[in-house]
């Protein structure tokens, strides 16, 4: 009867971090419907969020997503919206690239983009609103900083979880049935 007991509080515990570890990757990837969580800058009655993913994005990876939110004063989307991206090397300002303006139907935008080297950069989101007088023609401006990691110097967030935190948690949860039947016995 106690083993069952065991199996039962073990199944339930590591059940629940599998749930809680789809639920957390879940919101990090989150639709270009919702808002994004991360930087904010506040520019006139605006906000921009800025939330990249991965947030310590490495060179080379093309899988790296730069998310904003462009927000009103009640913190809701500003709908049909143009924007832009420029990209600048931090160090010396240099312009590395220029994603054109485009019309998005809702404020939260994702820009696909690949950091070809290691180092710090400057992003510079430029936001027409259509209906604002003063942001209609000429844009909201916003920066934001972000580097790129060496990919071969840091362990990526996946590796991490797999390799270190679900075996560190199962050795911890067989300490603790252990210890519990010990105690029991």
């Amino acid at each position: 009867m106690f083993m069952a007991e065991q199996k039962v509080f073990c199944f339930r515990y590591l059940s629940m971090f599998l749930l809680l570890l789809f639920f957390s990757s879940n919101i990090s990837s989150q639709s270009t419907h919702g808002h994004f969580f991360g930087t904010t800058k506040n520019v006139g009655n605006y906000q921009i969020v800025f939330a990249p993913y991965p947030p310590l994005p490495f060179a080379g990876d093309n899988s790296t997503l730069l998310n904003f939110s462009i927000l009103d004063k009640e913190n809701k989307n500003v709908d049909n919206i143009s924007a832009s991206l420029v990209v600048k090397t931090k160090e010396n300002g240099s312009i590395i690239r220029e994603i054109p303006y485009k019309l998005y139907e809702f404020s939260d935008i994702t820009f696909p983009y690949t950091f070809e080297g290691i180092g710090d950069y400057q992003l510079s989101l430029l936001v027409k609103i259509n209906g604002d007088r003063a942001y209609s023609q000429n844009p909201i401006s916003a920066d934001f900083d972000i580097s790129a990691a060496d990919p071969n110097q840091v362990i990526p967030t996946n590796e991490l979880i797999l390799y270190y935190l679900i075996p560190a948690l199962i050795v911890i949860a067989i300490i603790i049935v252990f210890l519990k039947r010990k105690n029991r016995i």
